[in-house]
């Protein structure tokens, strides 16, 4: 065994000088207690590393959550805006109907000869009068209809 520490003196490059054997033993134990201190060393950086990062990875977690409760609520919110709307097109659109049946009525009573002339010549007046709440109607639904754009109800985003 001596004989090969004293070989192995010859293979290390970085000794410029003859060293006793027991000097390459010292050295050798020596790093050997210096590379245990600098792993337990790293080992301690690696742990507290581990903990900062699972630290911040339920930050990040419950800031995700946050932002994907907010947001659902908002969705939520805007779905039940455009739900009203929808059922307000849906009324708008009973009432146009309704307009438009009442403008076939009174279509079809200018051709009874039953009425009275006097009756008759309203008609027309009553005819202009439901072609402008037509009109309204038609004017308000478009501005329902204007509030509901660029939204897209298959698509949550998070701000």
């Amino acid at each position: 065994m001596n004989k090969d520490i004293v070989n192995l003196n010859s293979t290390l490059p970085l000794l410029d000088k003859v060293y006793a054997p027991l000097d390459v033993w010292g050295n050798t134990v020596g790093r050997y207690f210096d590379y245990k201190k600098e792993t337990a060393m790293i080992e301690h950086a690696t742990a507290q590393l581990k903990e900062q990062t699972k630290v911040i990875l339920k930050q990040i977690d419950s800031e995700l959550q946050k932002e994907l409760d907010r947001n659902d609520k908002q969705f939520k919110q805007e779905m039940f805006r455009l739900q009203t709307i929808a059922c307000e097109l849906d009324s708008g659109s009973l009432v146009k109907e309704s307009i438009l049946q009442n403008i076939s009525e009174l279509v079809d009573k200018l051709g009874d000869e039953t009425l009275p002339d006097k009756v008759k010549e309203q008609i027309p007046q009553l005819i202009a009068m439901a072609h402008q709440q037509l009109n309204d109607e038609r004017q308000s639904g478009m501005q329902k209809l204007s509030l509901m754009q660029g939204f897209d109800p298959s698509q949550k985003l998070i701000n």
